[in-house]
C-alpha cells in the first residue's frame, strides 16, 4: 500500500509499504478516505526542527478520516463501518515495517486501538494518541472537509480554557486555519469586538466572512496600541512576542497557542507588565469537546470547508507540501 514517507530530511513521498499484515484483540483496521495537512508540525517533522528527536524514514500525518473495515476480538466500542479520526500506519515512537511514526497516519489504511475497552480489561499499555481516536458521524463520511474537525476539536478546546471572551475586544494574529477558526469561534462567544491582523491582507476577504469585525494589515499599517482586552497570537511566532505585548490593555489577557516550537530558544520576560499570559494546551481528547464541535457543525455554527484550501487526490501529497512551503496554499485536504 502507499503511505507518504519523509525518507531524508526536507523531502516527502509516496512510497509503497508493506500491508498491515495482522491487527491485535483491540485494534481495528482502517480504510482511510481523507487526510490533510498541518502546516507548522509537518513542516517541522519533515525538516526535523521539532523540539524533540526524530527517526527517518518515517510515516507522516496527524489528520486523517477514515472506514473501519475490520474488528479485533476484543474491541467494544468500536463497529465494522464506523467512521474515525486518526488512524495510524505506525504510532508515534513505535516502528512498523522499517519505518518510523512521524504521527504515522498518512497511508492507504491503518489501526485504532480501544483504549476504553483496554483500561476496563485493567490494561493501559496502549501508546498515548490512541485516545484522539474516536468516532464522528456515519454522514461525514461523504464530506472531504470532515477531517477539519480535528482542528477544529484543538482550537476551541484551547480557546475556551482561555477566558470568557463575551463582551470583549479580542484581537487575532495570524489568518490561516487556525486563526480563522479563533476569529469564527470568538464571534461564536460573542467578543464585543474581533479583529484579525496578519501580514497578508488577501486573507481579510475570508477573515471578514468569519466574523472579523476589521482587519489589520501588520506589514504596511502601525499596530494598535493596548486596544485588545484578549489577544491570541494564532501564528506562533514566539520571537515577535515582546512585539505584539503593546496591543494588550493593562490587565489584559495574552494568549500564546501553538509556539514555534523549534531547538532554538528564545528568552521571554513579561515580569512587569502587568498581563496575564496564557500557555496551555488543548484538549482535544475530552469526549465534551468532541461532542460540542460535532454539535457546532451540525447546527451550522462552523462549516468546515470555510478553512481548508485545495482538496487533491493523497498521491499528490509532495507536490502540496511544496505548494504550502511557497504560500501557495494553507491547508490541503487529500482524498483516498
Amino acid at each position: 500500500m502507499k503511505a507518504a514517507v519523509v525518507k531524508e530530511i526536507g523531502k516527502v513521498e509516496i512510497v509503497e509499504v508493506p500491508d498491515i499484515d495482522k491487527i491485535g484483540d483491540y485494534e481495528c483496521l482502517c480504510k482511510n478516505i481523507f487526510f490533510s495537512t498541518c502546516t507548522g508540525t509537518d513542516s517541522k517533522l519533515i525538516n526535523d526542527t521539532t523540539p524533540w528527536e526524530n527517526e527517518y524514514p518515517g510515516v507522516l500525518g496527524h489528520e486523517n478520516v477514515a472506514e473501519i473495515i475490520e474488528v479485533g476480538s476484543k474491541v467494544k466500542n468500536f463497529k465494522k463501518g464506523d467512521i474515525v479520526l486518526r488512524p495510524v500506519y505506525v504510532y508515534a515512537g513505535e516502528h512498523r515495517n522499517g519505518y518510523s511514526g512521524l504521527f504515522g497516519g498518512f497511508s492507504d489504511y491503518g489501526i485504532i486501538t480501544d483504549s476504553e475497552a483496554m483500561k476496563d480489561d485493567g490494561d493501559f499499555s496502549f501508546n498515548p494518541y490512541a485516545n484522539y481516536q474516536v468516532k464522528i458521524p456515519t454522514s461525514w463520511k461523504s464530506n472531504p472537509s470532515s477531517v477539519m474537525l480535528i482542528t477544529l476539536k484543538e482550537t476551541f478546546s484551547w480557546i475556551e480554557k482561555l477566558t470568557p471572551l463575551y463582551g470583549k475586544h479580542v484581537g487575532i494574529i495570524g489568518a490561516g486555519t487556525v486563526g480563522l477558526f479563533y476569529i469564527r469561534l470568538a464571534s461564536i462567544f460573542c467578543a464585543r469586538s474581533v479583529t484579525s491582523l496578519d501580514i497578508d491582507a488577501s486573507k481579510f476577504e475570508k477573515a471578514r466572512k468569519l466574523g472579523a469585525d476589521r482587519c489589520i494589515d501588520l506589514k504596511n499599517e502601525a499596530a494598535p496600541e493596548a486596544e485588545f482586552d484578549v489577544l491570541i497570537d494564532a501564528a506562533g511566532i514566539i520571537t515577535k512576542i515582546h512585539d505584539f505585548m503593546p496591543m494588550v490593555k493593562p490587565g489584559g489577557t495574552f494568549g500564546i497557542y501553538g509556539i514555534d516550537a523549534s531547538k532554538d530558544q528564545v528568552v521571554f520576560n513579561g515580569f512587569g507588565s502587568g498581563l496575564h499570559f496564557a500557555f496551555h494546551n488543548s484538549d482535544e481528547a475530552n469526549p465534551l469537546v468532541h461532542d460540542a464541535c460535532v454539535s457546532l457543525v451540525e447546527k451550522g455554527f462552523i462549516d468546515l470547508s470555510d478553512f481548508h484550501s485545495s482538496i487533491m487526490p493523497f498521491t499528490q501529497a509532495p507536490e502540496a507540501y511544496e505548494l504550502l512551503k511557497a504560500r501557495k496554499e494553507s491547508k490541503v485536504v487529500f482524498t483516498a
